[in-house]
């Protein structure tokens, strides 16, 4: 059986099982002196990710970008800034994302994309829905891609996101 493994970083502590079922955190709010704590079932999977595709990475030229595990799909607003410089400073340069689930068994499946509202550089969002999907409550990647109007594509950055499906 897996051991638990005890973190405490000033007034946050958190229990993980690891490749078990159950994650419980609690945190305390020291102005108002109470504890808050919450449980969620996971299911922790190693990736089947032999290349490394699948790993966190981000370009430099992504200034800001969502925390590691965001919610994404149930109109959760996700939002990058970037400098414009991977895709030339081409005021009409357009942002778009992949976006990929794991499986129980650590198989990555790609489950399509779409837009990020803003052109140039600065700041990109999207609040995408996604429906019906076998992500519902899955870790997965959000990989963050430009192209400019000469069809130039990077890759700027891949993100890991957990789904949070639309009913």
């Amino acid at each position: 059986m897996p051991k638990p493994i005890l973190l405490v970083v000033g007034a946050v502590a958190a229990v993980v099982v690891v490749g078990g079922v159950v994650v419980a955190t609690q945190k305390k709010d020291t102005n108002k002196n109470t504890t808050t704590t919450s449980t969620t079932k996971t299911t922790a999977v190693k990736v089947d990710d032999p290349d490394g595709t699948y790993k966190f990475v981000s370009d430099p030229s992504v200034t800001k970008y969502p925390e590691k595990d965001a919610m994404f799909g149930n109109g959760q607003t996700m939002t990058f800034e970037y400098d414009g410089s991977k895709t030339d400073n081409d005021s009409a340069a357009k942002l778009s994302y992949q976006l990929y689930y794991i499986q129980d068994n650590g198989k990555v499946i790609p489950m399509g994309g779409g837009n990020m509202e803003g052109t140039g550089k600065g700041t990109f969002t999207t609040s995408d829905k996604v429906f019906d999907s076998a992500a519902k409550n899955r870790s997965g990647f959000f990989e963050l891609q430009g192209t400019t109007t000469s069809g130039k594509n990077v890759v700027l950055g891949m993100y890991p996101i957990k789904f949070d499906i639309s009913d």
